[in-house]
């Protein structure tokens, strides 16, 4: 049986009348953000060419998420999962290429609350994509195998278990519902994941009237790895509409990053 939370969704579904006027109105749909691509591209591009590669990282991170919020329309405004998939597909490719990028030393400016960045300990902003994509493969190459994200795409819940406490309600946690649910995947408890998502859509409600939620990715890409673990998603809210995720893979020969072979010869030249 599935929970609908009775509490009013009003601003959820004033943000999403808003959208789709907007896009109608463009007659652009999608591709109305088109000038902000461009100049996001651009900014990359003026650093490949300045050689200022410390800062090639920041740019990448805003091309990424500039793919992911395209997979996010396409997914739950156009319902057109191909090309969401290519969208997410080529988010993560970029998402690999930041990440192969930190491994090889290659310094950054991204800041998370005036501290630098911990893109180990927050892979699965970038992982998503790739779990949403059904690209698994791609997905390790940001989580790696040595952390419970990385765990769980290659559904080895002991090893996630291990790198977990011993508690979902553990102080470590921070209460964050994300991880609470991954917990739960560890353990094969989808009462405790189900508790945890419905915590999750509780609090993205509460701050609706600062920062409207209206499809949300990180819940999404969580119930794909609590769908390989055969656990069920028993809410029907409109932020998950998980209904829409499969298992297949598109074809992705001739769909790639258009600046892969400039930050590859960046990374490779890094080894000399």
């Amino acid at each position: 049986m599935k929970n609908m939370l009775s509490y009013s969704t009003e601003y959820i579904d004033s943000e999403m009348k808003s959208i789709r006027l907007y896009l109608e109105s463009d007659k652009q749909g999608i591709n109305s953000n088109s000038g902000f691509k461009r100049m996001l591209y651009q900014r990359l591009d003026q650093c490949i060419a300045e050689q200022s590669y410390d800062w090639i990282i920041n740019k990448l991170r805003d091309i990424y998420f500039l793919h992911v919020g395209d997979g996010d329309l396409q997914m739950w405004l156009e319902v057109d999962i191909k090309s969401a998939k290519e969208s997410y597909y080529i988010a993560a490719s970029i998402g690999a290429l930041i990440y192969e990028m930190i491994e090889r030393g290659f310094s950054h400016h991204v800041l998370d609350s005036g501290y630098p960045y911990d893109f180990k300990r927050n892979n699965f902003n970038f992982s998503l994509a790739a779990i949403l994509a059904n690209e698994y493969e791609l997905a390790t190459k940001v989580t790696g195998s040595d952390t419970v994200e990385g765990a769980l795409v290659l559904q080895d819940y002991q090893l996630a278990c291990t790198l977990l406490p011993e508690s979902p309600e553990d102080g470590s946690m921070n209460a964050d519902e994300i991880c609470q649910c991954m917990w739960a995947v560890a353990h094969g408890s989808e009462e405790l994941f189900n508790k945890y998502m419905e915590k999750r859509i509780r609090m993205l409600r509460r701050y609706a009237r600062l920062n409207t939620t209206i499809f949300d990715r990180w819940g999404m890409a969580v119930i794909k790895l609590a769908q390989q673990r055969g656990i069920k998603c028993n809410l029907d809210v409109i932020e998950l509409p998980y209904y829409l995720l499969d298992d297949i893979k598109i074809d992705t020969c001739g769909l790639s990053f258009s600046r892969t072979e400039q930050i590859r010869c960046i990374i490779d030249k890094s080894d000399c």
